[in-house]
């Protein structure tokens, strides 16, 4: 009798210790995919500023 409450109760601990990891798994991926958004963003608003700088030298080159 104490031999199957102790595999039972591995099964349990088992089983709730991958729940526990699926779980974490899955929050790190999203906090990963999140900051690569935020980092998209940045690097977007950076392009963008960049570009808006270069354009006036290259639109005077144009006028002459």
């Amino acid at each position: 009798m104490i031999t199957a409450l102790q595999i039972g109760a591995g099964l349990v601990l088992t089983a709730t210790l991958l729940t526990v990891a699926t779980v974490l798994a899955a929050f790190q991926l999203g906090r990963l995919a999140t900051r690569d958004d935020e980092q998209r963003q940045v690097e977007a608003a950076n392009a963008l500023r960049i570009r808006d700088a270069v354009r006036p030298a290259s639109a005077s080159r144009g006028a002459r």
